[in-house]
């Protein structure tokens, strides 16, 4: 059995044990149920207006707490509002996370204390600088308190057999950079890192014994003084112009290794011993079963998805025309048109939930290559080698006629709906929003259905309508990526929350806390 997997196997069984084991009352942070009650439903209000992976919340919250807490100077004190805060929310569990905790996470703020010191936080690289640190410091924190061993195995065990399998055949990456770009990959295909978590792991990475020094370390002051060069460095390898080529690439394998997880977290030790004596009936049996489990799970968070995109949509939609279109047809063309209305406030969420809901996974190529891809893997099958290639056909003269075709593509595709919109009655304001918001949904539709690729282990060709499909909408998909990644990223819902209502309610909170901690403290004295 490959080291990797053996890794992987022993950790999940040292993580059940720990799970099973038992803390003393006296070692632990306890808070009270009622007020854990009031802050995890807060919680869950909140995190409903942030679309944002399940497994970042907690980072996220941490980060959120340390941007309303970091001008405290007592770092011990600082780290116990940490820790009990997030006990307050549920995102660590009450009576179970040692008071031991506060210290070390008091270490680590001190430790990061020298560095926000040297910001220069009124220029703007100064507050780049600012929140690139909150993202270290937020995610080491979290690592600290809630380890993620098993996924840290995980990524380990992917990145060894990728590495070992993988047979680069461009010139885009350097080999200098091939293995980190390859680690970086995994962690945002296999763990779904994001950005907050990818720089952090490059950090430990360039410098191993971050995770364990002391505040006085000569490290810090090191880093500190060197902190342009270090963040430089570490982006221009999260921004690689490869960085997406690669993580496609690994994203096409992810789904092996997330299988193997799961079920070695079913039964590590049956799954051990399955492996060591070839029995490949039991492994296909159980790998089967996991998929499926994926596939449902694939599809219900995929309903949830679309259907509150479209339900945010149809409401942004309608009021955007109770606001501006339906005034401006009154006051300004002296018409009332309810057509052009109904079409731009309909439209948009029913072409998003039919994109996203008609979503298929051609469940038996892919079932078929999983297993092949698992016994490879594994080492019980024919093993595999996988070229990591691209093209390098761009440039040119041609490349400048495709370039000139597609934007007359584009400008003929636009052309031709506003045409259409136009001979029903629609409007110049009208006709604009429609075209507006088609680009967004066309975009954001795509992103929609291309979560199925985390599932996909072969190749998905389009066919002939496919590439007609593309020639005809990719402008329009392009138009609203350019849109999306430009618009004003402001929630009002979220600044309203974190920056309105986040404070006093915390605030409110600890009040109640501590008045419970008064009432138990005299009840005990008549007792």
């Amino acid at each position: 059995m490959d080291k990797s997997l053996q890794h992987l196997i022993s950790t999940i069984l040292q993580m059940n044990q720990a799970d099973q084991a038992e803390l003393k009352d006296e070692d632990v942070i306890k808070v009270s149920d009622t007020v854990s009650v009031a802050a995890s439903a807060y919680e869950t209000v909140r995190n409903t207006l942030e679309y944002d992976e399940e497994h970042l919340l907690r980072r996220n919250a941490i980060r959120r707490i340390l941007k309303r807490r970091l001008g405290e100077t007592d770092s011990q004190k600082l780290s116990s509002h940490i820790l009990k805060e997030l006990v307050w929310a549920k995102y660590l569990p009450n009576k179970r996370v040692p008071t031991g905790k506060i210290s070390e996470v008091g270490n680590v703020l001190e430790k990061y204390k020298r560095m926000f010191g040297t910001l220069e936080e009124e220029t703007k690289e100064g507050q780049f600088r600012y929140q690139w640190l909150l993202d270290v410091l937020s995610t080491e924190i979290e690592y600290l308190v809630a380890p993620p061993c098993v996924d840290e195995s995980l990524a380990s065990c992917a990145y060894q057999t990728l590495k070992s399998r993988v047979q680069w055949e461009t010139s885009i990456v350097a080999e200098a950079d091939r293995d980190l770009q390859l680690y970086i990959a995994v962690h945002r295909s296999v763990l779904k890192s994001n950005r907050a978590t990818l720089r952090y792991r490059i950090l430990t990475l360039y410098y191993p014994t971050w995770r364990t020094i002391q505040p006085d370390d000569p490290l810090v002051k090191e880093i500190a003084t060197n902190l342009k060069k270090v963040i430089e460095s570490i982006e221009a390898q999260i921004h690689h112009k490869a960085a997406d080529f690669v993580y496609r690439f690994v994203r096409r394998h992810s789904i092996v290794f997330h299988l193997i997880a799961d079920i070695a977290k079913d039964n590590p030790q049956a799954f051990s011993d399955a492996i060591t004596s070839g029995d490949t009936n039991t492994i296909d049996s159980a790998i089967t079963s996991a998929v499926k489990e994926r596939y449902g799970a694939f599809r219900a968070r995929l309903s949830r998805t679309v259907i509150r995109a479209a339900f945010f949509l149809l409401l942004t939609k309608s009021i955007l025309a109770i606001l501006v279109e339906y005034p401006y047809e009154l006051f300004v063309l002296h018409t009332t048109d309810y057509l052009p209305l109904a079409v731009n406030i309909l439209f948009p969420p029913l072409l998003l939930s039919f994109a996203g809901l008609s979503v298929r996974i051609p469940k038996k190529k892919n079932n078929e290559k999983i297993l092949e891809e698992t016994h490879a893997f594994l080492g019980i099958g024919e093993d595999a080698t996988f070229a990591l290639r691209r093209r390098a056909w761009g440039g040119g003269a041609l490349w400048a006629i495709f370039h000139f075709v597609y934007l007359l593509v584009f400008v003929a595709v636009v052309t031709l709906i506003a045409w259409g919109l136009n001979t029903l009655g629609f409007n110049s304001l009208s006709i604009f929003f429609f075209l507006f918001f088609l680009s967004l949904v066309a975009y954001f539709g795509l992103r929609i259905r291309n979560t199925r690729q985390e599932y996909l282990v072969i190749e998905s060709g389009g066919g002939f309508f496919g590439i007609l499909g593309d020639m005809l909408f990719l402008p329009i998909v392009r138009a609203g990526r350019w849109i999306a990644m430009r618009a004003p990223r402001v929630n009002i819902f979220l600044f309203f929350f974190d920056f309105i209502i986040e404070a006093p309610f915390k605030a409110t909170i600890d009040l109640i806390e501590s008045w419970l901690a008064f009432l138990r403290e005299k009840r005990e004295e008549i007792s």
